[in-house]
């Protein structure tokens, strides 16, 4: 979603709008070169300059992150802007520099308001009334200086509105800090393989791997889900079942885990992790004869989880639906290895798998001031 609202800001009577170009403020003071639209003569005033105020939500690439943020602008538009020849002073273009630096300054409070309104619904509205508050602080300017000719007030309200402006710095990205919860999920594909007599009776195993994360700052609820698929290499009996050699069968890991992060910068994620898993195996192939063909077991998981941060991305503006919250998500390449244990009637042994996958893992973000 992107609201756009433009409001054009005119010193003295009334221009035609067409098709124009922009002049930002950070690219530099003005010069007369700025003042390429052609007279009225009709007017009292030696100068107009045509400015305008504006805001949009919208993305920003800033290294690896993407941003989705407001972004106000202030800009003039050269070919409707235009002085009189014979007027052509410094102090003109003083007065005109100071003009252009009160919109900047209310620019940057716009900023500032943008990001911490409550909805996203509530933009207009401060728009509004800030720029009731810049209009107001204009006229002040024109009548203090008489429209830029007392010399005197005209210095003083260039020294203020400088001091105003370093006091205030543009912010586009402004300083923000986690919330306690973090929430997330993955999907991978990977391989495991057994030890002692499970390794003697089963091949080892292709595995789809998914499951969600829920974080209370350092610490992760990891539940998981292993689904793979295998054979029987030799028979052997279980439960005084029969499973003969060649059949096909279905892994299944279920686990539940917490782990504690020990590294977590802006690219690498480490996280241990130990729980509660079940390992079970079924017959996939053989009909009805096989049906009951099921072995399960109960028992310690542990493992590593490493995550490759290789985006991220930061929500500045609150969502259209959703009520006053920000976040942060980082787009990660996640390793996951863990093992668990098979201690059935006959065969003994552990499950260890590698799998490599998508995660993506969001954050609460507070925006502080």
């Amino acid at each position: 979603m992107k609201q756009v609202l433009l409001l054009v800001l005119i010193i003295a009577g009334n221009q035609s709008f067409g098709q124009t170009s922009e002049r930002l403020w950070e690219t530099g003071k003005l010069t007369w070169d700025d003042f390429q639209g052609e007279p009225f003569f009709s007017s009292s005033n030696a100068s107009e300059l045509n400015y305008q105020l504006s805001y949009s939500t919208t993305k920003k690439k800033v290294n690896d992150t993407t941003l989705l943020v407001f972004q106000t602008k202030n800009s003039i538009k050269p070919n409707l802007s235009w002085v009189k020849a014979a007027y052509k002073t410094e102090a003109l273009l003083r007065y005109n520099q100071v003009l252009f630096n009160i919109l900047e300054l209310h620019r940057r409070r716009l900023q500032k308001t943008l990001h911490r309104i409550e909805n996203i619904y509530m933009a207009e509205e401060k728009f509004r009334t800030l720029y009731e508050a810049c209009n107001y602080e204009i006229r002040r300017f024109q009548e203090e200086t008489n429209l830029g000719t007392d010399i005197a007030a005209l210095e003083s309200w260039e020294n203020r509105m400088e001091k105003e402006l370093e006091a205030t710095p543009y912010e586009l990205i402004p300083a923000i800090t986690d919330r306690r919860f973090g929430y997330g999920f993955n999907v991978g594909f990977g391989s495991g393989t057994f030890t002692r007599t499970l390794a003697d009776h089963f091949t080892p195993t292709f595995n789809v791997v998914y499951g969600f994360d829920i974080a209370f700052k350092n610490t992760i609820l990891f539940l998981n889900a292993t689904l793979a698929g295998n054979k029987v290499t030799s028979t052997f009996t279980e439960d005084e079942l029969i499973w003969p050699a060649d059949i096909k069968t279905r892994v299944a890991i279920l686990d539940i885990s917490l782990g504690q992060t020990i590294l977590d910068n802006a690219k690498h994620k480490l996280t241990p992790f130990m729980g509660f898993g079940i390992l079970e195996f079924s017959a996939a192939s053989g009909g009805e004869d096989f049906e009951d063909h099921r072995i399960v077991d109960y028992g310690l998981i542990y493992g590593v989880n490493y995550n490759f941060k290789f985006r991220k991305a930061i929500r500045l503006t609150p969502p259209p639906f959703f009520g006053n919250f920000r976040e942060k998500a980082e787009h990660n390449i996640r390793a996951r290895i863990y093992a668990t244990s098979g201690n059935f009637n006959e065969l003994k042994g552990m499950s260890i798998n590698l799998t490599l996958g998508y995660a993506l893992f969001g954050k609460l973000i507070t925006i502080e001031g």
